[in-house]
């Protein structure tokens, strides 16, 4: 009998895996209160990294990230996406310029004025942003990937990018990498950029997630977060957790 493979990093990088390992095991009984296991931890240590080292990521680790990308729960497993890397410095700073120029139209409209669509958020970044301070679309990282979303998906396909994203900055925390998720990235729609990167119907470039080494340590600790009111039904009663 064959062995079962899976392709990790290209043909160069088949592994092969023990079909055992796939048997489902009964998982064992956590008590509460007990320390957060490997992969909660990783999640709740993850931090978005906004600077980066200059240092390249190796080609092989970003066809890792890319598979375990590609095994994203999806509505009907539909997979509705596909991805786009790009590693080019030149494109990078241009697609920045872009963005910026952009932003800069934005920023002179007149304060109070609303913006139909426009979080809150990135406004006040626009309008309040120290005068010199430079602004960074894509933080310095030496790559980005960006996931392109297949506009034919069923229900809601938004949501599975949402989905396949986050199995990208998980698969490059594990490998000692930073990641930001950068939506000012569909800000490029409005361009000739889709076209250049041989983007077209049914696909639209939605997010772009910054990979690199980051400058500091910012995923190395628990950051406090406020905790939110959750609604509970059991037992035909209702209560309220945080």
């Amino acid at each position: 009998m064959t062995d079962a493979t899976t392709v990790i990093a290209g043909k160069e990088g088949r592994k092969k895996l023990d079909p055992k390992s796939f048997r489902k095991k009964t998982p064992a009984v956590i008590p509460e209160g007990s320390p957060w296991n490997v992969i909660e931890e990783a999640f709740l240590k993850r931090r978005s990294v906004r600077k980066y080292k200059r240092k390249q990521v190796p080609e092989h680790y970003i066809k890792r990230i890319l598979e375990v990308g590609r095994f994203a729960p999806s509505q009907g497993n539909c997979q509705p996406w596909k991805f786009l890397v790009v590693r080019d410095r030149d494109m990078i700073e241009e697609m920045e310029q872009f963005v910026l120029g952009q932003f800069k139209a934005l920023a002179s409209i007149p304060k109070g004025t609303d913006i139909p669509g426009m979080h809150p958020v990135p406004r006040k970044l626009l309008t309040e942003s120290p005068a010199g301070e430079g602004i960074r679309i894509f933080h310095g990282a030496p790559t980005l990937i960006f996931p392109l979303m297949d506009s034919r998906g069923i229900g809601h396909p938004e949501i599975d990018l949402g989905i396949v994203g986050t199995n990208i900055i998980m698969a490059a925390c594990s490998l000692g990498l930073g990641t930001c998720w950068v939506g000012f990235a569909e800000s490029l729609n409005a361009s000739d950029w889709p076209q250049r990167l041989g983007v077209g119907e049914p696909y639209r470039l939605i997010e772009a997630i910054t990979v690199g080494y980051e400058v500091g340590n910012a995923q190395g600790n628990f950051v406090h977060r406020e905790t939110h009111k959750t609604t509970w039904f059991e037992g035909g009663e209702k209560r309220y957790i945080y």
